[in-house]
Parts: C-alpha cells; sequence; structure tokens
C-alpha cells in the first residue's frame, strides 16, 4: 500500500469511514487540460444560473451567448443541454440542480477554492455563490482568458484527493448494500450521493480523453 493511501485510509477511519484495504492502488492517470476542466466548471455554473436565477434578473440572452460564446456545448451532457432548452421555471429540474453542483465544487477547488469536504453534506447557498461570483469566468469575459492565468492545483495533490474520495466513495457502495463502514450519522443515500458526484468530478479530470459520463 502506498504512503498517500495510507494516509487516506487513516483519514476515512478517523472520520468514521471503514473502506476495503484491498482496493488498487495504481492505474493510469492523465490530468485533463486546465482549459477544459475550466469549460466543465463554467457549463456547469450556466445550467445552475438558468434554473435557479429569474429571467428578470438574468436574460436568457446573456446565459445562452455565455454557452455560445464559449463553446460550452460539448462540456455538457445531453441531458444538460435540455435544461438549457427547458423553462426556467420547471421546478424539478431546479429541485435536481444541487446534486449537480456538488460536481462542481472540485472543479473549483482545482483553481483555488476550498477543498471538498467529505461529510457528505450537501452544499450551502453561500458556498455556492462563493464559487459562481468568486471561482468561475464572469458571463461577458472568454473563460480561454480567464483560465490563462490562474493557478491550478498540482497533480500529485489532485490524485491523492481523488484517491481519498475513491476510498470514501468504497465505504458508502458498502453501507448501501448494509455494512456498517460509515458514521452512524450519515445517510448512504443521500450523503452517499454527495460523495459520488464529488468523486465523479474528480475522477474525471484525471480520465484525459473520456467523456462526461
Amino acid at each position: 500500500m502506498t504512503d498517500p493511501r495510507l494516509d487516506n485510509i487513516s483519514t476515512c477511519l478517523q472520520a468514521g469511514f471503514i473502506p476495503a484495504t484491498s482496493l488498487p492502488t495504481t492505474w493510469e492517470r492523465d490530468t485533463r487540460p486546465k482549459l477544459e476542466i475550466a469549460k466543465r466548471l463554467n457549463a456547469i455554473k450556466a445550467i445552475v444560473l438558468w434554473l435557479m436565477v429569474p429571467a428578470s434578473d438574468l436574460p436568457d440572452e446573456k446565459v445562452i451567448h455565455f454557452v455560445r460564446n464559449n463553446g460550452l456545448e460539448d462540456s455538457l451532457t445531453d441531458k444538460e443541454k435540455m435544461v438549457l432548452e427547458a423553462s426556467r421555471d420547471d421546478e424539478q429540474l431546479r429541485q435536481a440542480i444541487g446534486w449537480k453542483f456538488e460536481n462542481s465544487w472540485p472543479l473549483a477547488w482545482y483553481f483555488g477554492y476550498d477543498k471538498p469536504e467529505i461529510t457528505g453534506h450537501m452544499m450551502t447557498g453561500k458556498q455556492m455563490q462563493q464559487i459562481i461570483l468568486q471561482h468561475t469566468c464572469p458571463l461577458d469575459e472568454i473563460i480561454e482568458d480567464w483560465v490563462r492565468d490562474k493557478e491550478s492545483i498540482a497533480e500529485s495533490e489532485l490524485i491523492k484527493t481523488e484517491d481519498l474520495f475513491y476510498c470514501l466513495h468504497n465505504a458508502v457502495r458498502s453501507a448501501q448494500l448494509g455494512k456498517p463502514t460509515v458514521p452512524s450519522t450519515f445517510d448512504p443515500i443521500g450523503n452517499g450521493g454527495v460523495i459520488h458526484e464529488r468523486r465523479h468530478a474528480l475522477s474525471w479530470m484525471l480520465s484525459s480523453g473520456g467523456g462526461l459520463g
């Protein structure tokens, strides 16, 4: 077992998570380009703004222009593209968008935001606002320009954090099967979904060439 894995197992155990000790520790990783990560972060921002900010405060055209001007269509899944065609008052989509924003936390962390928490608690409204207002590209700017001088997390730190969430997710999956591998106050479905979303984003950043799924 590698030193980073030992550290991560220790972190998990101290927090009440019990991942399997037989998980693989080495596989090929290839960090995606900064611009690709920035576009994915800002693509999520666009669909969140579409649903969460009234059109009276943010006209449709401004969001659509941001998406098209930055070529963000390729940074959205087919289902996410459909959000931008849906009513901005769609309550069902609005309820689901909080899960999608969990995916953005690791992406924002890559560019300087706080490190993703491991508690499984969903992000607060304040945290969402911080990411949208302080750690994403303004709607009237070009992402390629915005990201050019941005500092990013070292690849070694990204790999170690992805491995931590890999271990956490393993404990969550076991708990979903009925095993006592998470803290007693941790909901394997609700809190587990948060861990899943954050782990997904971290793994995506380290899988250059793969899709968004």
